[in-house]
């Protein structure tokens, strides 16, 4: 009797000793969840940030190599969808470069409302983009109130070239000439000398060759068999190489029906040197201030 009691006892004790092993293992099994739960959480820093790394400038590199002194901003502009330019512009290191994998290019003339109520009339505003697509610059020209008031006289003007950032990408200068006299030069510059324009003496239709800033022709631009005074409104230039062996590029004056107006169309080949080609976009605003600059809207 005396035997089975201590049996029993000896059972409880066992039960418990292992009950209380159990709960032990399940408070440790707790502690190390929480510790797991606690360290997956990010820790949060009380004290104040300190930055120890400056940001450095993206253009440094560039600046000291003196390939861009204009001080320009980085151009937060993506333009990957843009139609006619595959590549992405991001970063450009001058506007000049918005040119870059760009093989088309209308100028179409911003009809200025100031000029129609004689507010301020005497500046001309123009759209150059990629047909169909974006636009890459916005020209503004300017001249003096007084420069048109010579008769038979072609005034200069300069127009200002501004890219989507709001950045001058270049600017564009002409001199005064008498009209329909040879003589027109026109210079293109970014943040320095890009090349010039200019108007050779010609019987047969205009004659034009493109020098660069050392004045080493580049090509020849010619235009059809009329006269400066009486140019046709739907006018084609062919834009020929120094020997005269190829057609580089080409610049057509016509009418254009979604926005019901002349506009010019230039044509080049997708890897152009973008200095070439912003000399012949100089060239294309050239070709409409001595020709084509009454016929707009009509």
């Amino acid at each position: 009797m005396i035997e089975n009691h201590l049996n029993v006892q000896y059972r409880g004790e066992i039960i418990r000793l292992l009950s209380l092993t159990h709960i032990i293992f399940i408070i440790n099994g707790n502690m190390e969840l929480e510790e797991q739960e606690r360290s997956s959480i990010p820790p949060v820093f009380q004290g104040p940030i300190v930055i120890t790394v400056q940001p450095q400038e993206i253009f440094s590199v560039v600046l000291q190599s003196g390939e861009n002194n204009s001080g320009r901003r980085p151009i937060p502009i993506s333009t990957m969808d843009w139609i006619s330019t595959p590549r992405s512009q991001l970063n450009v290191l001058s506007g000049t470069h918005f040119l870059a994998g760009v093989e088309q290019l209308e100028i179409q003339r911003i009809i200025n409302f100031n000029g129609l109520f004689g507010l301020s009339g005497n500046k001309k505003q123009y759209r150059v983009k990629v047909p169909k697509g974006e636009t890459i610059f916005l020209a503004t020209e300017s001249r003096a109130d007084n420069e048109e008031s010579y008769i038979c006289r072609v005034a200069d003007f300069t127009l200002i070239f501004l890219d989507q950032a709001g950045e001058t990408a270049f600017v564009i200068k002409k001199n005064p000439v008498w009209k329909y006299m040879p003589g027109p030069k026109l210079t293109v510059s970014s943040t320095d000398l890009i090349g010039s324009v200019e108007q050779n003496f010609s019987i047969l239709g205009p004659s034009f060759t493109v020098y660069d800033p050392s004045r080493k022709p580049l090509c020849n631009i010619y235009g059809p068999n009329a006269c400066s005074c009486c140019m046709y409104k739907e006018s084609q230039f062919q834009i020929i190489s120094i020997d005269g062996s190829h057609q580089m590029a080409s610049l057509m004056h016509q009418w254009n029906n979604t926005i019901h107006d002349y506009t010019f169309l230039l044509t080049f080949p997708l890897d152009l040197d973008i200095r070439l080609k912003s000399l012949l976009l100089g060239a294309s605003f050239l070709m409409e201030h001595l020709y084509f600059e009454n016929v707009k809207g009509t």
